[in-house]
């Protein structure tokens, strides 16, 4: 039976194994920007100085098997900005009031990809959104595919289900917009997207995110990504009771 333990990273020596886990997953693994951080074999960059790390542990292997990048408003670098404002444009999302968050940088080792892993890292995010009193959760998800008519079909799809209000929109920079995007395609059966789109994308959705935009293309990913949106007051009921307990 595994042993594990959920925690924001303490030391040097716990940070580097969760680079070294997203090393793993992005660079080999996915194959993305394999030229980053190759020489040390991690993924890291400016971001990583002023967030925190959330790691899960496996103790019987001391290995680190899932990871999220936490970067909390009162504690980024003001002159370097949230990872996102990178590809958006996401004024409307700084003026919130109170503490806001951003989420980045998921990911779980390919041996526990189960959904054990994948709760411990949701209670751990639980547990530091009641520390630092953070009613706002922010950030970008990729999709499977950079085909403009798939990536067309499933954001007509997403927009008219999932869709923020004007107050939280955001915009993709000149350079980052998905240039491809069809707004007049026919809508198509829901099976069809739900089945392409990502375990991650879906569990976010059953959530209760909010879609804020139009898509992005993310350089570092080669990838396209939507920005989602959570208000914790408004989390799917299901979901709000198990990882909060109300």
């Amino acid at each position: 039976m595994f042993d594990y333990e959920v925690k924001i990273a303490k030391d040097q020596g716990e940070i580097t194994k969760a680079l070294q886990l997203r090393y793993e997953v992005f660079n080999l693994e996915m194959g993305k920007y394999p030229h980053r951080g190759f020489n040390q074999s991690l993924d890291t960059d400016a971001y990583d100085q002023s967030c925190d790390h959330l790691i899960v542990i496996d103790k019987d292997k001391d290995t680190v098997v899932g990871t999220y990048r936490l970067s909390l408003s009162r504690k980024i670098n003001k002159d370097l900005g949230f990872y996102s404002e990178r590809l958006f444009e996401i004024s409307r999302i700084k003026k919130i009031n109170g503490n806001i968050m951003e989420l980045g940088r998921s990911c779980v080792h390919k041996d526990y990809r189960d959904q054990l892993v994948i709760n411990l890292l949701w209670s751990g995010i639980a547990k530091y959104i009641k520390d630092n009193n953070i009613r706002y959760l922010f950030g970008s998800v990729r999709l499977n595919t950079t085909d403009p008519q798939e990536v067309s079909k499933t954001f007509k799809w997403i927009k008219q289900r999932y869709y923020a209000p004007l107050k939280y929109r955001v915009y993709p920079l000149p350079n980052y917009r998905f240039r491809g995007l069809d707004k007049s395609i026919a809508l198509v059966d829901s099976k069809e997207i739900l089945k392409g789109l990502p375990p991650l994308v879906k569990g976010y959705l059953r959530l209760g995110v909010k879609i804020c935009g139009e898509p992005a293309v993310n350089p570092d990913f080669g990838s396209i990504v939507l920005f989602i949106l959570l208000d914790i007051e408004k989390m799917s009921a299901a979901y709000k009771r198990h990882y909060f307990g109300t």
